[in-house]
Parts: C-alpha cells; structure tokens; sequence
C-alpha cells in the first residue's frame, strides 16, 4: 500500500498530528541456539528468537528512550523467549536513580500523543 506523504512545512499551520522527533535505534537479535547477534544478520529471522530494540528519541529539547521486545517463533516458544531475554536485558543493575515502572510503559503512538504540540522542536 503506498500513502501521500508531504512532510510538515515548519509553520504554524501544521497538523496538530504532526510530531517532529529524531531518533537513533540499536537493535540486538537473541535466538535460541546463538545467543545475542547483530541486527539485520542473515538468516536470523527465520529462526525463533526476540529482539531488543533501544531507541533514544529526542523532542522539544529533551531525551527519552524507548525498549521494545519482539518474539517470533512457534506460539509455545514466545512466552519463555520473551522471559529468558527480559531476563538477560535487565540483569545488570540498573543506573542509580533510574527506575522501570508501568507508568512509564506505554506505546509510542501514545507518548507521541501526550506531547506538546506548541513550538514543538525536535531539537538535538
């Protein structure tokens, strides 16, 4: 499916759905057999596995990060492909002051959306 797409011109006049952000993702793919390997690794995604994607997304000014898990595989596999990798991504301890919570865990079409709109700038 191919969608008209015409970027925001930068004025007043854009969209209220429009949010301009810039970000960097770093993705690691662990597979049952191999362990953690590079993203994009030839013949990897056929194979059961997860993905960790970090992306450090920046708007107004400001950073923030994102973690998303993806499982693929057989349906008896996900569950424990997605809990042996949670498991290796959080066991090193985690920065002081820095605290995973549920109110903090949302998608990102909904962290987009409870941003500000005015003078929105995706900043550095």
């Amino acid at each position: 499916m191919v969608l008209p797409f015409s970027p925001p011109s930068g004025g007043s006049g854009d969209p209220a759905s429009w949010r301009p952000v810039r970000k960097r993702r770093r993705t690691t793919r662990f597979s049952l057999a191999s362990g953690p390997t590079a993203a994009g690794t030839p013949g990897q995604a056929a194979e059961p596995g997860c993905a960790v994607e970090l992306t450090e997304v920046h708007a107004r000014g400001e950073a923030w990060w994102s973690l998303g898990f993806e499982v693929t595989g057989p349906g008896n596999l996900l569950r424990g492909l997605l809990e042996a990798t949670a498991t290796l991504v959080f066991a090193p301890a985690l920065p002081d002051g820095v605290k995973l919570g549920t109110d903090d865990s949302m998608s990102y079409a909904e962290w987009l959306s409870r941003q500000p709109s005015a003078g929105y700038d995706a900043g550095a």
